[in-house]
């Protein structure tokens, strides 16, 4: 039972996620929400079928609020529970992990302070999700050479070092294996990318360091981005990356990009797919945007 003077909310926390020293903020967070009229019911991500039931408890009951204080997989894991739902509570984000690339595509710092402050201004706004079959991603979904390196990264080593760990497997990657099996991505009737050794899926353009291969844009509701890269010598590669990053001319056709709404992709059987960093197995390779299917505690000025 809800009392008018209060805020009911879930609280769902990944010990585990990110560098250690963010957790010792986690006491400061739960006090403040409380302070801010909310009752917190906190549940944790180690014990995962009593994370999914309160999640389910709390879309279904109507709470005012669930929050998560954790990373992109994390955030992840939550969204397969929380956009099947037909009642979804406004979702406040906390970055305890590596890269946090959706709590800076919202608008949210990893300074502690700030992600509070964001709570405490009330300020929410409506977003776009995406869905591949039956799952479900905020960030970036993508397969094909590469694309396994958020999750097979060394946890330890992230704990440690961070981003950097990313980079230094990417590294390996890119110089030490093979590229995958070629996809193809059918856009519309008239638009296929084949001969694909990776692609990418992103929610707005601010994903590592990819938002420098992307123009900014202002009318991206409804859309996502297609990064799609064609099998090519990986040195050529690597130079033309590098061009872009770089915003050097560059007509290279390796690269394409384009805004999508949907889409259906040819993807082997023997490529995973990877949704804001998780892996996963799906039989459906079909594609769309979801739009304003969430709404989120933002900073005002994102």
């Amino acid at each position: 039972m809800k009392h008018t003077s209060e805020k009911q909310a879930l609280m769902i926390y990944n010990p585990f996620s990110g560098q250690r020293k963010i957790h010792k903020n986690f006491p400061k967070i739960t006090t403040k929400l409380r302070e801010l009229g909310y009752a917190l019911f906190i549940q944790k991500v180690t014990e995962r079928e009593k994370a999914d039931l309160a999640l389910k408890n709390a879309c279904s009951n109507k709470w005012d609020a669930i929050f998560i204080a954790g990373g992109d997989g994390t955030i992840n894991n939550c969204l397969q529970i929380i956009a099947e739902e037909e009642n979804r509570p406004q979702i406040g984000i906390f970055p305890f992990g590596t890269s946090n690339e959706f709590a800076q595509y919202i608008g949210v710092s990893s300074n502690i302070n700030h992600a509070l402050s964001v709570i405490e201004t009330n300020y929410t706004k409506p977003i776009d999700i995406g869905k591949f079959g039956s799952q479900y991603f905020v960030n970036i979904a993508s397969a094909g050479w590469l694309s396994d390196i958020t999750y097979k990264t060394s946890p330890l080593l992230k704990s440690y070092i961070g981003e950097w760990a990313y980079v230094l497997y990417f590294l390996k990657t890119f110089f030490m294996t093979k590229q995958s099996t070629p996809i193809t991505v059918n856009v519309s009737t008239d638009e296929v990318h084949s001969d694909l050794s990776l692609f990418l899926i992103m929610n707005g353009n601010a994903v590592g360091p990819f938002e420098r291969l992307i123009k900014s844009s202002t009318n991206d509701n409804g859309y996502f981005h297609l990064l799609a890269c064609k099998k090519t010598n990986r040195i050529l590669l690597f130079v033309i990356l590098l061009a872009k990053l770089c915003h050097l001319s560059n007509n290279s056709t390796i690269i394409r990009h384009t805004k999508i709404q949907s889409g259906h992709f040819s993807i082997p059987d023997s490529i995973a797919l990877n949704l804001d960093g998780e892996k996963y197995q799906v039989q459906d390779f079909q594609f769309k945007v979801l739009p304003q299917h969430l709404h989120v505690f933002s900073s005002r000025q994102n």
